[in-house]
């Protein structure tokens, strides 16, 4: 046979990365949607292997326990979530103020069947998530937050006579309380979350006389939410490594 016809190696391995990427998704699919369902504690690897049509041993060659996989899973749901976030910013006029951002990121999230799934009361899927950080990787996201918090607020978008220390973890404490409180009692409708949560943030940090362009604002907040997204999916390949 003539060396010609054989595929070269660069070839064959760019066709077995996208081959692994294709099935690495398919398995981070199922796991999400095994997830949403099931919550963190009753899925297990075999379920998601199952569902995702691989072998146990194939998720294994991916990441080296349930947790890590899990992470994965909700990271990828994540990702997703805050590219929708960042395009419905930009189209919007208003985009770059504060409470802006919770009206579209709300949109996203409950868009998200897994993320819905958590805001909508599945807890024990977040404290997973939580519990599975190293305490540097959890520091350094909230360390982002402040950062970016300043940034707004030397932008003129978010009053600064609050400390950005306190806005975080205020923030932080209405996020986590929402998800607590749907497992205990009846949550309102998506779309009067969103609201709410809009006009609270509008109320509680705009300035009295807020920017008219809110280009400033768009820039960063969606470097915000990048840079989340990339501390945490660092975090969780340093910690998948390590293990």
């Amino acid at each position: 046979m003539a060396s010609g016809t054989r595929p070269r190696a660069g070839r064959a391995s760019g066709v077995a990365d996208d081959d692994r990427r294709v099935r690495e998704l398919r398995i981070l699919e199922a796991a999400a949607g095994l997830l949403a369902r099931w919550g963190y504690r009753k899925t297990t690897v075999d379920d998601v292997a199952r569902t995702a049509g691989v072998g146990k041993g194939t998720i294994y060659l991916h990441w080296p326990d349930k947790t890590a996989l899990f992470r994965a899973a909700i990271w990828h749901a994540s990702e997703k979530a805050t590219a929708t976030m960042v395009r419905r910013m930009a189209d919007d006029p208003e985009g770059g103020h504060f409470y802006r951002l919770w009206t579209h990121g709300m949109v996203a999230v409950y868009s998200d069947p897994l993320l819905a799934a958590i805001m909508s009361g599945r807890a024990d899927i977040l404290r997973g998530l939580v519990d599975s950080l190293e305490p540097g990787t959890t520091a350094e996201l909230f360390g982002n937050s402040e950062t970016q918090i300043e940034r707004l607020q030397a932008a003129g978008l978010i009053r600064d006579d609050v400390a950005p220390s306190v806005i975080a973890f205020m923030i932080t404490s209405l996020k986590l309380g929402i998800i607590d409180a749907a497992a205990l009692t009846p949550a309102p409708t998506p779309g009067e979350l969103t609201e709410a949560l809009s006009d609270v943030m509008r109320r509680w940090l705009e300035p009295a006389t807020p920017p008219t362009d809110s280009s400033e604002g768009k820039r960063i907040i969606a470097e915000w939410l990048e840079q989340t997204n990339a501390i945490f999916g660092h975090g969780a390949d340093t910690e998948e490594r390590e293990g």
